[in-house]
């Protein structure tokens, strides 16, 4: 029976937490069963190449980064390998597993290639492959590989290859019902759909990748994310396909996403040029758009609003006051908001869900702004001084 384990984060801050992992290992070897370890970097490791990365990050190219930072986890993963033959595990460091048969074409689309051969031998030798974490899976910015992303993709993609489960070891312990940020209440999933962890992830839940996620629901993985070591696995939460959960309630849970701005431009033509210029400027800054609407203004032009975070302010006011297309334009925001998500796979077959979150919010004299749904979310931005209480009314309401 094969098993993916990815480790980072919290459990390899230090070569203090890289041989907790590799006594666990030893220690636990039979019931592990034919095991494969994905490694992200080492903190230590990872700080000190993140701070030479930094002077050269305006002028090295995407090839020359991902070089770069795929190096602390080449250090990482044989560290790991000789760690385990010291404790008696036979070990094999395999730090390359990117497929070259794809075209341009195919990598652009979003394609990915891994070639299993070298684990699989090292698998039918009866050793434990360690695997360095980044393989270029998934497009991750500077800022993404300076946080070390890559290497739960990584792991995910192996799992689906190998036909397995995959375990995601870090930051992130388990999938809360309620952000713990804003109640006491520490109840978690036990277990939770695909679609909305996704959803919780992308609303401001944790730190899961979102490539891991969607490679996991398109190979058909299931996803443990909890605390390692843990031989009954109960104090985390499984993903999984949305059909292997019962009994699915309108909303399983509730997420939150602080330091939201809200901007509205008034007067905007109706023509779609104007508002396509408007997007791919914000593209170009790469903001991270929440919630976008437009509605009908006078004299065939458009309100358009968006939130962002509020990160984005300058960067986004000084865009648009060089624009001679928006700088002429009635243009305002809306800062000290946050957005508040409800998240339900069974809202696709509930109706009056966004009835119930409405009234509940407007009894207790809460007002929304922005609005936006999906098939199983229901996000609106309220006052941020407001986001205890939304959260609180809105829990007794659906009995989470």
């Amino acid at each position: 029976m094969y098993l993916v384990q990815k480790y980072g984060g919290d459990y390899l801050k230090d070569m203090e937490g890289l041989a907790a992992i590799a006594d666990y290992v030893a220690e636990n070897r039979g019931e592990l069963g034919q095991l494969v370890l994905v490694t992200a970097a080492m903190h230590e490791i990872a700080k000190e190449m993140m701070e030479r990365a930094e002077q050269f990050k305006k002028g090295v190219g995407k090839p020359e980064l991902d070089a770069l930072f795929s190096a602390s986890e080449y250090q990482t993963a044989a560290l790991m390998a000789s760690a385990l033959e010291q404790r008696g595990v036979p070990a094999r460091v395999i730090s390359d597993i990117r497929g070259h048969s794809l075209s341009p074409a195919d990598i652009e689309s979003g394609k990915h290639e891994i070639i299993l051969t070298d684990i699989e031998k090292a698998l039918e030798e009866g050793l434990v492959p360690v695997i360095s974490g980044f393989q270029g899976i998934g497009e991750f910015e500077m800022g993404d590989r300076m946080g070390r992303y890559g290497a739960a993709a990584t792991a995910v993609a192996i799992a689906g290859a190998l036909g397995c489960e995959c375990e995601l070891y870090g930051n992130t312990k388990k999938v809360y019902v309620i952000d713990p940020r804003v109640t006491e209440d520490r109840k978690k999933f036990d277990t939770i759909s695909y679609d909305e962890a996704m959803e919780m992830i992308m609303l401001g839940e944790g730190d899961l990748e979102a490539e891991a996620l969607q490679l996991a629901d398109m190979l058909d993985v299931k996803l443990y994310v909890g605390p390692a070591f843990e031989k009954e696995k109960t104090g985390g939460t499984y993903i999984v396909d949305r059909k292997l959960i019962v009994g699915e309630s309108a909303v399983s849970g509730i997420s939150t996403y602080d330091g939201v701005v809200i901007y509205t431009i008034k007067g905007i033509p109706n023509q779609g040029d104007v508002v396509a210029e408007l997007f791919e400027l914000l593209g170009e800054l790469k903001v991270n758009l929440n919630v976008i609407s437009q509605q009908p203004y006078q004299e065939n032009t458009s309100v358009v609003s968006f939130s962002c975070e509020k990160d984005d302010i300058e960067r986004i006011d000084e865009a648009l006051s060089i624009n001679a297309r928006f700088n002429s334009l009635d243009t305002s925001k809306f800062e000290d908001v946050c957005m508040i998500s409800l998240v339900g796979v069974g809202m696709a077959t509930h109706v009056g869900v966004a009835g119930k979150v409405f009234s509940t919010l407007a009894e207790e004299g809460i007002p929304q702004y922005n609005i936006t749904t999906s098939e199983i979310s229901i996000s609106a931005t309220i006052d941020a001084a407001n986001k205890a209480k939304a959260i609180v009314a809105l829990a007794e309401a659906f009995n989470l």
